[in-house]
């Protein structure tokens, strides 16, 4: 028997002919409301959106910026750009103009979805066809690129990340959404920006394979905890922020988590006193992590059980075949923090740039996004940091993650920051930069201080500490330590 391969918009209407009233999409609102569509209303309006962007002259490979805030229409925006095969661009509402005209510029978009005038023809998101009416689509188009994420790169300059197509997969057998355990009738809640990949790509797998979503319009520790207990999500996808944000929430104790079968963090490193708190409640086989770029270059992955067995590994490669190399581009033993070099099924990744030079590669396919890190002997990755946050100072390397690892334990810190400034004996001293938890409770530099010799050895102990309101974190969790260096050096 021939499978059938069929593209993204096929896939979720015949979802909606099968059940036309289930609520597909959910997105928890700061006012405290909530936003739904059901499968037949996804129909509807997202065949009326194809048909006005196919109008526009969209076609495959045609990117189509989305500029607006979390909400059920970023998703109904995106299936309409798949059905017409467009390739979707999601970009952060908050962005700073200059560095959204630098990503427009690079796309040379026909049309956008956005809630601000951006000087191109924008689509209304919100625009909706007669049910009575034809709701399908008679051209077939397999979107080519998938997605494209924008990026700041390690330069700081706009690029954007182009994943290879075509979107088709087998009906009910999409292997990514088979590989992250995303169920058939699974409920996925995703408190991050559909900005970035991490709820982007999840949300879009779990569609295609006849899951629901809930989406937060913003993150909030305490709306998190009763959203799981209201909706009751089979899945979670957090990053490490979020976790620890969840942990330090008195009501984490008693929250009623009991329908989660899977929790997936990715996107940052996550101390491992975050990481034990959520194995303890759930249960090890139910949080698994995931390491992977948005270039396709390759992943690890592993669940709870394996990494108290192997604490601090992000996990064994799936599919995918690990170097470590050193700064000459030579193979590192076991145990040796080099550059982390992937390579997944034999295949050069699976991305292309607008506005960036390629990844670098070694021995044929392998290519690094600047990882580092080291294998243990039972083949588990561990990662250091990335190569342009590491601090090098006095001649020792300091990896940024193990000291903040350490200061965010303190039950009185909500959020830690550790960078290098320039110092004129070490090259570079480590520095942190600390918020507290609610600013209710008091902790004095010396303490912190203290806390970080008991657990590093002396040259990883800051040099100095400073107390802010709060860091410049994207929401997707990572930190804008070149933000936070220049602003200390300028």
């Amino acid at each position: 028997m021939t499978t059938q391969w069929l593209t993204f918009g096929q896939t979720l209407d015949h979802y909606a002919q099968s059940a036309p009233d289930e609520i597909v999409i959910s997105c928890a609102r700061t006012d405290g409301s909530l936003d739904v569509i059901s499968r037949q209303q996804l129909r509807t309006r997202s065949n009326t959106l194809a048909r006005v962007l196919i109008e526009r002259g969209v076609n495959v490979g045609d990117l189509v910026p989305i500029i607006l805030p979390t909400c059920v229409d970023f998703l109904v925006a995106t299936t309409a750009i798949l059905k017409a095969g467009g390739t979707p661009m999601p970009v952060s509402n908050r962005v700073p103009d200059t560095e959204c005209f630098g990503l427009l510029a690079l796309a040379a978009p026909k049309v956008i979805f956005a809630d601000r005038d951006w000087g191109i023809p924008c689509i209304d998101p919100t625009l909706t066809g007669d049910s009575t009416t034809e709701t399908d689509l008679t051209t077939v188009r397999a979107s080519d690129p998938i997605k494209a994420l924008s990026s700041g790169g390690s330069t700081g300059k706009p690029k954007l990340i182009l994943t290879a197509g075509p979107f088709l997969s087998p009906f009910g057998e999409n292997p990514i959404a088979l590989a992250l355990r995303l169920e058939t009738g699974g409920l996925k809640y995703s408190p991050g920006p559909l900005y970035h990949n991490g709820p982007f790509w999840f949300s879009l797998n779990m569609l295609i394979n006849g899951g629901r979503i809930l989406l937060n319009e913003r993150f909030d520790a305490r709306r998190a905890l009763e959203l799981i207990e209201q909706a009751k999500p089979t899945i979670l996808n957090l990053v490490p922020t979020m976790m620890q944000r969840m942990l330090r929430d008195e009501y984490w104790e008693t929250a009623d988590m009991s329908s989660i079968r899977t929790v997936w963090h990715l996107a940052a490193p996550c101390p491992p006193w975050a990481k034990e708190g959520f194995i303890n409640k759930l249960g090890g086989e139910k949080v698994l992590e995931l390491w992977a770029a948005t270039e396709g270059t390759g992943m690890t992955a592993l669940d709870g059980n394996e990494w108290l067995a192997h604490k601090g590994s992000v996990g064994k490669p799936v599919g995918t075949e690990v170097l470590i190399l050193d700064a000459d581009r030579n193979p590192l033993p076991t145990g040796e923090v080099g550059e982390i070099f992937t390579c997944m099924a034999g295949q050069p990744a699976n991305y292309r740039y607008l506005g960036a030079e390629p990844l670098e590669t070694a021995e044929g396919n392998y290519a690094s996004v600047g990882d580092l890190g080291w294998l243990d002997k039972d083949g588990y990755l561990y990662l250091a940091d990335r190569r342009t946050d590491l601090i090098i100072s006095g001649g020792a390397n300091i990896f940024p993650a193990e000291v903040e690892a350490v200061i965010s334990q303190h039950p009185a810190v909500n959020d830690v920051a550790v960078i290098g400034l320039a110092d004129a004996d070490l090259g570079r001293r480590v520095h942190a930069i600390v918020t507290l938890h609610n600013h209710a409770e008091a902790v004095t530099e010396d303490e912190l201080l203290g806390l970080c010799a008991q657990h590093l050895l002396r040259y990883k102990v800051p040099r100095s500490l400073e107390f802010v309101p709060e860091l410049p974190r994207t929401e997707a969790g990572k930190i804008r330590r070149s933000a936070l260096r220049d602003a200390r050096e300028s």
